[in-house]
């Protein structure tokens, strides 16, 4: 019999369950959430939301407390990573060095989860995905109330990149309260963008026009930084969430497109009843351990967002009969102690030093070791910290030129935020109100003699209409 997989997506509006079986979709369900339950991706009202959790698993006779759970993209970045060939004990340190200073939240904001990527070069590529705690937290805290145990999470982005299963795909999902845009390159979802909209209820030709906005400007964007490898112009848009419920819209889409727009479908079988655009979600989740048919090709296929301190603990048949077996010895023990203290108290009171001495030596000990550790962290950032030196020194001419270029070509209407630099990119955190400001921007750095690539890995808006961009320059060697 073929193992029950049973998957939640939670986002503002919305509950959606689905269980599978194989290739089999079994049981579905959603719920609709109103304004004040969740707001921003946090759960305001935990017991409204949990009982609503509870209610869909009741009526649907669910038995399985297992779920692997997925949230919307709006509260989570994504990022591709590039580093040296380095030791394994210092690649995930490396990784997060990386996101600390290319995400524009602090570290401590967000959990962050990683996967090595495939690479020709003599190099390490990696894919971060973070997602802010706060959100995490309320959606997973809600689940344990609601008695449920996470042992897999997701954003919707990547599940809708895992479910199209291409190398090379443009994803557009329209929700109730956000629109996501979605270009794999080579398998890695990279752009995503997390979009909400201004307003709920509005009509879908006031939709269309910020969709397809949005979709040109955000392939442009992939073009201008891939140019060796630019979408095709046969290349189609899959859709997904309530525009695949409107043919007339979509294809009023692919007619300003120039390229077939079509639904983006399920890999599993299910009957005609089940609404199957409402579910891509959740099917993108189930093929985190659920194969139908065909093999997952993206090498982010696996990725799990759900923070270590929620991970269930295994259940371990060597570490019961460790316990058990250390209980009977112990039983054991204490009966020798017994009879030894009755024969003689002189080797009670020797065993009780010798205890006291064991302790005191394994505690020390212990600190020895903590300190070891201690010493070699201070030797590793000693060294990182003067390698920094070394190279600001050995860079401060390019450095100063960078600047001199950067502010030179900065056009009126954009802002800087914020610049940093390391041996051979730039990174620029800039705002503005006028999007193309920007990507002018890019491409007169793009131009310059001093830049051998000038990449846009994140844009986003502000709740105050500004738009955040983060521009990287790749400095000629």
């Amino acid at each position: 019999m073929a193992r029950k997989t049973v998957t939640l997506y939670i986002d503002d509006r919305s509950i959606r369950l689905m269980q599978t079986a194989g290739k089999n979709a079994q049981v579905w369900a959603s719920a609709y959430l109103e304004p004040g339950l969740i707001e921003d991706g946090i759960v305001i009202d935990e017991d409204k939301v949990a009982a609503r959790i509870t209610r869909l698993f009741t009526d649907r006779r669910i038995k399985t407390k297992r779920v692997i759970l997925g949230l919307s993209g709006l509260r989570s970045l994504t990022l591709a990573i590039d580093l040296p060939q380095l030791p394994d004990n210092l690649l995930g340190e490396a990784i997060m060095r990386e996101c600390a200073r290319l995400l524009p939240v602090p570290l401590e904001e967000l959990y962050v989860s990683w996967v090595i990527l495939p690479s020709t070069k003599k190099r390490i590529r990696a894919f971060a995905a973070a997602v802010q705690r706060n959100s995490a937290d309320s959606m997973l805290k809600v689940l344990n109330r609601a008695g449920l145990t996470p042992y897999m999470m997701d954003i919707k982005p990547l599940a809708l990149a895992r479910l199209a299963n291409k190398d090379s795909v443009v994803i557009i999902d329209v929700q109730a309260r956000e629109y996501d845009i979605i270009i794999v390159n080579n398998g890695i979802p990279q752009p995503i963008r997390s979009i909400p909209l201004p307003a709920e209820g509005l009509s879908w030709q006031e939709k269309l026009s910020m969709l397809r906005d949005d979709l040109v400007r955000t392939m442009e964007f992939y073009d201008s930084n891939n140019p060796e490898n630019p979408i095709a112009p046969e290349m189609p848009v899959h859709v997904s969430g309530e525009l695949a419920d409107e043919p007339e819209a979509y294809k009023t889409l692919s007619a300003e497109l120039g390229r077939p727009v079509l639904p983006l479908l399920l890999p599993f079988k299910y009957p005609h009843e089940l609404h199957q655009n409402h579910y891509a979600s959740n099917a993108g989740l189930a093929l985190k351990v659920v194969s139908p048919g065909s093999k997952l090709t993206s090498p982010i296929a696996k990725l799990d967002t759900l923070p270590p301190a929620y991970i269930p603990k295994s259940f371990s048949l060597t570490r019961v009969l460790t316990v058990t077996g250390a209980a009977i010895a112990c039983s054991i023990i204490i009966i020798l102690a017994a009879l030894v203290q009755i024969g003689s108290s002189n080797i009670s009171e020797a065993r009780t030093q010798l205890e006291t001495m064991t302790a005191d030596l394994e505690r020390k000990m212990e600190q020895g070791r903590e300190l070891t550790i201690a010493l070699k962290r201070t030797e590793f950032n000693l060294s990182a910290f003067v390698a920094a030196l070394e190279s600001l020194d050995t860079h401060r001419e390019t450095y100063n030129e960078v600047l001199q270029v950067a502010t030179g070509l900065l056009p009126d209407g954009v802002v800087f935020r914020e610049i940093n630099h390391d041996s051979s990119t730039v990174t620029l955190e800039v705002d503005t109100l006028v999007e193309t400001l920007v990507l002018d921007y890019g491409r007169s750095l793009q131009r310059n003699d001093l830049f051998s690539e000038v990449t846009v890995p994140d844009m986003k808006r502000l709740e105050c209409g500004t738009l955040r961009f983060m521009l990287i320059l790749r400095v000629k060697d």
